[in-house]
């Protein structure tokens, strides 16, 4: 590269991470995407930080996990208070944009952007309350939640987050179509798709029939996970009654309907960039906040630390990124903020150097095959407990504090349907991985400032029943315009 080149952000919602056509999967359909993976490198087993939106948000700005940065939960949203690769480039002297959903704390908060458009942060700067009520052992139900994911699906025009990606979408367009040639600049577009409820213009519901939807994992009375983090999370997020295989298959199918639609938004962006003639000068990556699962290991939603929720879709490509490479070795949604000021050429800052985050250019040019172990936490919605990851290699660790530890294979077991941590065959690699985490993290220690945090934040809004009062049963941010009181599922 012999100038610092423009980056083009686009980030999805809820995206699980095997839906892309071009990465083998049999019915989904993504051309806009399996375009970008021929034109660039592929990383097949990406992580975000923690699987929920607000704290994965947070990581993605600023490189840290939620131990290094405090932002914990769907409460306690990116405030500008630590810098973000945003803020790094901006300040380098890159015009920086920001257009969609942020899911930071407000508009008022300078997080690094130059300017933004259309932007989404957390309803009225605080975002979902009842999610820090977990420091007390239990919190109110997300029925409401529950209901929307299995009862909202289908055709229609009317959603209004498919209208709100529509105007996300239209900005992205016009800025690039009048974007600078003269000074570099980043332009982060983040989409509200494939987040449900899973409604779409009929053109997009009408390419699945359920029946050539593959089934969720373990979708029987006999596999059924008895992990404690699955049951509390069954409970807050109250799987009441088990839903039928066809209805799973119709909600699968409605979902997949909805990520072709964010395919086809992204199209747009990557046809506007292509026009502007800036394309052979920007780097471009595509990855999702986390994933979803839909049935798998009897869960619907996110808040868990399986693959299907944890891992993410994560494409680059651009100046100096290799075209139509897969990279196998495990990476972080964190890696994105070293990765991006060394593609830009921005020295680290004092501090920088210390984070649990690298960059992946040197996997990027074959330099180094791979980054080191893979790290996650979360301590949001669904769980009573931190819960912890540890990916090293084709092993992965899951710990929850105070519950039994799990050891999976995904070389031979991708389903993670195998715990081998109460193998004694395992005794040793599950000490060594235990020693490793602990090494990165203290768990119990980090689990009491979470807790300490959100029982504070809790505090400030009056204390437990004055946030009941006042949130009710909210589960959904508005899009831009819209009143969290009128979302469907904030109402009871």
């Amino acid at each position: 590269m012999t100038q610092q080149p423009n980056v083009l952000f686009i980030l999805g919602e809820s995206h699980a991470p095997d839906l892309l056509a071009a990465a083998g999967h049999p019915v989904i359909l993504t051309p806009n995407l399996d375009r970008l993976i021929g034109k660039g490198t592929t990383f097949e087993n990406a992580y975000c930080a923690s699987p929920l939106c607000v704290p994965a948000r947070a990581a993605l700005a600023t490189g840290r996990f939620p131990h290094e940065n405090g932002f914990w939960d769907s409460s306690m949203a990116y405030d500008g208070g630590v810098p973000s690769w945003m803020r790094r480039l901006r300040d380098n002297g890159f015009l920086t944009t920001g257009i969609g959903k942020m899911h930071f704390r407000s508009d008022g908060d300078d997080v690094g952007f130059s300017s933004s458009a259309e932007t989404m942060q957390i309803a009225e700067g605080i975002g979902d309350l009842v999610s820090a009520l977990r420091h007390e052992g239990t919190e109110p139900s997300y029925k409401g939640l529950w209901d929307i994911w299995t009862s909202r699906y289908g055709a229609g025009d009317d959603n209004p987050y498919r209208q709100y990606d529509e105007r996300i979408a239209t900005e992205a367009e016009n800025w690039l179509a009048s974007a600078p040639d003269t000074d570099p600049w980043s332009l982060s577009v983040h989409f509200i798709s494939a987040h449900a409820p899973f409604v779409t213009p009929r053109e997009f519901f009408d390419l699945y029939d359920p029946k050539d939807i593959p089934p969720p994992i373990q979708f029987t009375k006999t596999e059924r996970p008895d992990h404690p983090s699955v049951t509390h999370l069954r409970q807050i997020v109250p799987h009441e009654d088990d839903l039928s295989l066809e209805q799973v298959q119709e909600l699968r199918a409605a979902y997949y309907a909805t990520v072709t639609y964010l395919d086809a938004l992204i199209g747009r962006v990557l046809d506007a960039l292509e026009a502007s003639g800036q394309a052979q000068n920007t780097i471009i990556v595509y990855t999702s906040d986390h994933g979803f699962s839909l049935g798998d290991h009897y869960i619907f939603g996110l808040f868990n630390m399986y693959e299907e929720s944890l891992r993410v879709p994560l494409i680059m490509a651009g100046p100096g990124i290799p075209q139509g490479q897969s990279i196998q070795a495990p990476v972080s949604h964190t890696d994105l903020y070293p990765t991006l000021l060394e593609a830009c050429r921005i020295s680290p800052e004092a501090g920088e150097n210390d984070l649990l985050a690298r960059s992946l250019w040197s996997i990027l040019s074959g330099s180094k095959a791979d980054r080191g172990p893979v790290f996650a936490e979360y301590h949001g919605t669904g769980t009573s407990a931190g819960g912890y990851v540890l990916r090293r290699g084709h092993h992965k660790l899951i710990h929850f504090i105070g519950m039994p530890l799990q050891l999976f294979d995904l070389a031979t077991d991708p389903e993670e349907a195998v715990n081998l941590a109460e193998d004694p065959a395992y005794a040793d690699l599950l000490t060594d991985m235990m020693t490793e985490l602990k090494a990165r993290v203290d768990p119990v220690a980090v689990d009491a400032q979470a807790k300490a945090d959100q029982a504070a934040l809790i505090q400030t809004h009056g204390g437990k029943d004055a946030v009941l009062r006042k949130m009710g049963g909210f589960s959904y941010s508005p899009p831009p315009g819209v009143r969290w009181q009128d979302m469907d599922g904030n109402k009871g």
